[in-house]
């Protein structure tokens, strides 16, 4: 038996579209078990993540088992497909005896997933920056600051990526481009130094927020109603529904009070706060 557990992650963290992630202290746990019958189930993203690794070293995939403790929200843009990912790319690693390095499975785990804003975080853990160069992932890691903690919230409703993509624009006005790059370039030092203050200017987005929110009934409310009882920044999370905002470490009024604001806005939300994580996938 083999067990892989692997973090949630949050991507584009405002400005930074399809370029900045973080990974989050919540995990799911998938256990691969050595079986007599197959996966019934060939279209799993953790089973074809696994075989991939085997066509790809010329190995048979044995029949096999697989297990979850599912506790990253699915198809609420905290990164649960790229969790699938890079369990089943791991655990294909090591059963097939491979022996790809990381960045191969990080290479491997992008083309599947289509972008590696959290495939990165998925594998590595702490605050990443990722980018595409003519068929290469090149990345940067860096342990997330500690000083911050995450105030998660999602609705009762999921939000697939194909959607909240289809309602970007084709093109952009130059200025909104020069605006997103001056405010994830401040967003990623303020995360890098761990800048509060810095944050508070840097979260401000003009190339996926502004659409997508019309899909995220009460987004603006969340997000004012936040920065209102002292968040450093706030910002959707991925492709959504949730919605993240950034807090000091010793801010202790903050849950409390988006409780019960949460309780007025549609989509029965749930809030959690928690930490990031600093730990990349672990076998």
């Amino acid at each position: 038996m083999l067990e892989v557990t692997v973090k949630a992650t949050t991507a584009n963290l405002g400005p930074g579209f399809d370029c900045l992630g973080l990974a989050l202290n919540i995990e799911n746990k998938v256990k691969f078990i050595k079986s007599d019958k197959d996966f019934t189930d060939k279209n799993n993203i953790i089973y074809q993540s696994a075989k991939k690794i085997f066509d790809l070293s010329g190995k048979t995939m044995p029949p096999i088992e697989i297990e979850q403790e599912i506790n990253i929200p699915i198809c609420r843009g905290l990164g649960s497909s790229a969790a699938c990912i890079a369990a089943g790319c791991i655990a294909g690693n090591i059963m097939s005896g491979a022996n790809m390095s990381l960045d191969e499975l990080i290479e491997i785990g992008t083309e599947i997933e289509g972008h590696p804003d959290n495939i990165v975080p998925a594998f590595l853990g702490g605050f990443t920056v990722s980018s595409m160069d003519e068929g290469k992932v090149v990345y940067f890691r860096q342990d997330a600051y500690e000083g911050f903690k995450y105030a998660v919230m999602y609705p009762d409703y999921t939000l697939p990526t194909s959607q909240a993509r289809g309602v970007l624009p084709k093109e952009i006005a130059f200025s909104d481009g020069v605006f997103n790059v001056g405010k994830a370039s401040l967003f990623t030092a303020a995360m890098i130094a761990g800048d509060g203050e810095l944050l508070k200017y840097a979260c401000k987005d003009k190339l996926h927020q502004p659409y997508r929110k019309s899909l995220v009934p009460g987004f603006d409310d969340i997000i004012d109603k936040a920065q209102s009882l002292g968040a450093l920044a706030s910002f959707l999370s991925g492709a959504g529904p949730t919605i993240i905002a950034i807090l000091s470490k010793d801010d202790n009024d903050f849950e409390t009070a988006m409780k019960e604001h949460l309780k007025k806005i549609k989509g029965k939300w749930t809030l959690k706060v928690v930490g990031p994580s600093n730990e990349g996938a672990r076998v």
